[in-house]
């Protein structure tokens, strides 16, 4: 058994893992058995030609691994491991642990991968803090959320809208520009809608879905105006906006500080 050499071969199978440079596949190659077997939790791909796809170009989770920081291989027994702690994203991977197993020429002949999540899912019918706080800080954070909808002749809208807000534990407000039709009218007719938030380097993502209605109260109109950014309340509308107001109904979604599963009926 040559030490060194599996300690090589470990670090170049993490390195075109890690990277997805094909540059670096084609050098973790010579490392891989021809009967090499790689599981990754309940998937089993063998034999050398599948395992060195599975380490080429860029999969689902390369931008997670790229971002990691893996640590240098260390003995257990005749196996080698390493392990890699993941930057903070949304519904990705945590943490990756790999196991190496070799044949008596030093190749990889095994690999057993052990992915893990560690955001805690949040269940229930209300928003928690986390989503509030990523929607509330929205614009400002520069991923402001877009909103979709029907109009009054049935054609789909999207549109990206900065006043959004949450209105309470169960609703959203968005104060809306208007001078008639769009989005105000057509919830009269259709008062379905659903709203994404994405922040990419992070990888947070939330939908949301409801009912809308305009609430022409003075309380919920001030309220709504009010707590939108104040660039957006520097437009002067607040004579011809309107207060949408969005019952939820559905939050499905996940940051680095959880996931979120909400329902309401």
């Amino acid at each position: 058994m040559e030490m060194q050499t599996r300690i090589e071969a470990a670090r170049a199978y993490v390195e075109a893992l890690r990277t997805g440079d094909r540059d670096a596949a084609q050098a973790a190659a010579p490392h891989l058995a021809e009967d090499i077997v790689v599981q990754v939790g309940k998937r089993k791909f063998e034999g050398n030609k599948e395992a060195l796809r599975r380490i080429t170009g860029t999969w689902p989770s390369t931008g997670i691994y790229r971002k990691g920081s893996w640590g240098d291989p260390w003995v257990d027994g005749s196996d080698l491991k390493v392990s890699g702690q993941m930057g903070p994203v949304g519904n990705g991977l945590a943490q990756v642990n790999l196991t190496f197993g070799f044949s008596e020429s030093d190749q990889i002949n095994r690999v057993e991968q052990e992915n893990l999540n560690a955001q805690v899912l949040f269940e229930g019918d209300t928003l928690p803090d986390f989503v509030r706080a990523r929607v509330n800080h929205a614009l400002a954070n520069e991923t402001p959320l877009c909103v979709s909808y029907v109009d009054e002749e049935g054609r789909p809208h999207l549109s990206l809208r900065g006043s959004t807000q949450v209105f309470s534990d169960t609703q959203i407000s968005i104060w809306v520009r208007t001078t008639g039709g769009g989005l105000a009218d057509a919830v009269a007719k259709n008062p379905s809608m659903c709203l994404l938030y994405r922040e990419n380097p992070t990888r947070s993502t939330f939908t949301f879905a409801g009912k809308a209605h305009v609430d022409s109260t003075d309380e919920v109109r001030r309220k709504v105006f009010e707590n939108a950014p104040e660039v957006e309340q520097n437009h002067e509308t607040w004579t011809s906006g309107v207060a949408l107001i969005i019952d939820l109904e559905q939050v499905d979604g996940a940051s680095p500080e959880g996931r979120v599963r909400m329902r309401r009926s």
